[in-house]
């Protein structure tokens, strides 16, 4: 099977009508899916739905979301490559070592082409932000992640899991560099423990914010990528300035209607006076 828009290898499965599953629940598997075409957008948001599953109480090892230079290759970091560039979202399902925190465990990375993932610690020293995500393995509810980033601002990860339309904030960053040019991709690995990691629908879209907004969020103010600001400023701020450049569009309308009409009738008069002339 082919696509137009993905690539896909190592050990992942197509159900077109149902999922993308990069890594079945057998041991020692990998699985990546890779767009062919860039992501150029400059803020963005992606929102993806996925499900972990598998038979046992042991389970592992995880899967990533990614936007880096690098595109469908096999490798050591949940299915793909060690010192990418660009950034790393993992959902890792396994504890290796890390005292005191929670598993599953989401968390981002920026690579800059040479700095390894710390596999050994499960990213402790890599990590620019993360979250426990207890529950968020063979739930019963749509399991989605959700990523908003706005250059020169910041990196926001919104989960759900608990309920439908229930969004956990995990994580929200400083700014960020990411390439200008990245390629999204998927991947997920097992080990001596196993999973399926199945991508059920992926969703991208392109982050618009004038200058007005830009410096109202620098102020402060936060916006989540429903549009629904803490407080509900940002909804209004919308709002307000559709209806602003609506009501300047018919003004401009009008006044363009007037100066038509004036030009015509004066015209006519002029025409008129040089008629009765001869």
């Amino acid at each position: 099977m082919q696509s137009r828009f993905y690539d896909f290898g190592g050990d992942t499965i197509i159900r077109a009508d149902q999922y993308v599953r990069l890594t079945s629940d057998r041991q020692s598997q990998e699985g990546w899916l890779f767009s062919r075409l860039p992501l150029t957008a400059t803020n963005w948001e992606i929102e993806v739905e996925f499900k972990i599953h598998g038979q046992g109480n042991l389970h592992g090892d995880g899967m990533a979301i990614w936007l880096t230079k690098q595109r469908a290759q096999t490798g050591p970091v949940f299915g793909s490559v060690d010192q990418f560039e660009g950034l790393g979202v993992f959902i890792d399902t396994y504890k290796n070592q890390r005292p005191g925190v929670v598993f599953p465990y989401v968390m981002a990375m920026v690579g800059n082409g040479s700095v390894s993932y710390d596999k050994d610690h499960d990213g402790k020293d890599n990590e620019i932000g993360g979250c426990s995500a207890r529950g968020i393995r063979s739930s019963s509810t749509p399991t989605k992640i959700r990523l908003t980033f706005f250059a020169e601002k910041s990196l926001k990860v919104d989960l759900q899991y608990k309920s439908e339309n229930e969004w956990t904030e995990c994580f929200e960053t400083g700014p960020l560099t990411l390439p200008s040019v990245a390629y999204l991709g998927f991947s997920a690995e097992t080990g001596e423990l196993s999973d399926n990691h199945d991508i059920i629908s992926v969703e991208t879209k392109n982050k618009y914010v004038n200058k007005a907004y830009s410096e109202q969020a620098a102020g402060g103010s936060t916006t989540d990528a429903g549009g629904k600001g803490r407080g509900g400023g940002g909804s209004q701020f919308r709002q307000e300035k559709e209806r602003g450049s609506w009501k300047w569009f018919f003004f401009k309308v009008f006044v363009f209607g007037g100066v038509v009409v004036g030009g015509y009738v004066g015209w006519t008069m002029w025409r008129a006076n040089q008629r009765g002339r001869f």
